[in-house]
């Protein structure tokens, strides 16, 4: 007997024990990850009604049945037999989800003329299925409508391949194609029907593009920076020469610390446009002089 089972969810999972010379004794299968028993020969003792055992006289075999197989049945179980010590024998059962994906996926790219090879991957699934339809957008696809443009073929082993041809691919035939077989989801590739160059060559010339204006940005922060920097020293410079004007670098030291009266007037800062305009004809007029 097989100690380990794998089945698809949401059929039936079977687990055979087999048992020579019983006698008197009582065959039980119990859950191993909680220790419930399920079954004492072919009374169901737990509650969930999807656990069955029926007894195969002419292969002396007691098979527990568990409907509708969820993920969370997976496990290991055991028959055990009412000896002194008790006898049991452990199987493990997989319960497993079937997926469909479709190699090249989620886009494929062609060119107008070519052959389209769409391959569906049926993976994880005890049984091939029975059927596999393919759409294109919403529709059927048929070889028999196709006017001998399509072609299906169908490889079953470990895991089934549906294949679709196109052949001579016009710009008609780009769109969403899904794959649905009868057991799994369904999987769905979107293609492309070009006539010029393929996304992935033009993705590979603008490569150093996007690399030198990556780089222009970067030299145009940092003058930005610079800039920002320089002002920054020459509004500092600016500051420190209207306070140096507006205290007049004259009178005693301690008159400059004393604290101002606050009913005192204070010096405005600002210059007067007279001053100013003195300030710079005498700044001219040094700088002639000093030529």
């Amino acid at each position: 007997m097989p100690r380990n089972i794998t089945s698809l969810v949401g059929k039936s999972a079977y687990l055979g024990c087999r048992v020579k010379h019983l006698g008197n004794k009582t065959v039980a299968w119990i859950r191993h990850r909680d220790l419930h028993i399920l079954t004492v020969g072919t009374y169901t003792y737990t509650t969930d009604q999807r656990f069955q055992t029926s007894y195969h006289r002419d292969i002396d075999e007691w098979t527990l049945q568990i409907k509708w197989a969820q993920q969370r049945d997976a496990g290991v179980y055991e028959c055990q037999i009412s000896t002194q010590p008790v006898r049991s024998y452990s199987v493990n059962l997989n319960i497993v989800v079937p997926t469909a994906t479709i190699l090249g996926g989620p886009d494929l790219y062609v060119d107008k003329g070519s052959t389209i090879n769409l391959t569906c991957i049926i993976k994880f699934s005890p049984e091939p299925p029975t059927h596999i339809f393919w759409y294109h957008q919403d529709k059927v696809l048929s070889e028999e409508t196709s006017g001998g443009r399509l072609k299906f073929k169908t490889i079953k082993s470990e895991e089934t391949k549906s294949i679709l041809l196109i052949y001579d691919a016009d710009l008609l035939h780009s769109g969403k194609y899904s794959c649905y077989p009868s057991n799994t989801e369904i999987a769905s590739i979107r293609v492309h029907v070009l006539q010029g160059e393929r996304p992935e060559a033009m993705q590979t010339n603008a490569a150093p593009a996007a690399v030198a204006l990556a780089s222009c940005w970067s030299c145009q922060a940092v003058r930005v920076i610079s800039t920002m920097v320089a002002a920054l020293v020459l509004l500092e410079a600016c500051s420190t020469l209207l306070l140096q004007g507006c205290g007049g670098g004259g009178g005693r030291q301690e008159d400059r610390l004393r604290p101002s009266d606050p009913k005192e007037p204070q010096p405005n800062c600002v210059p007067s446009s007279s001053s100013t305009s003195s300030s710079v004809v005498g700044v001219n007029n040094g700088s002639r002089i000093a030529r």
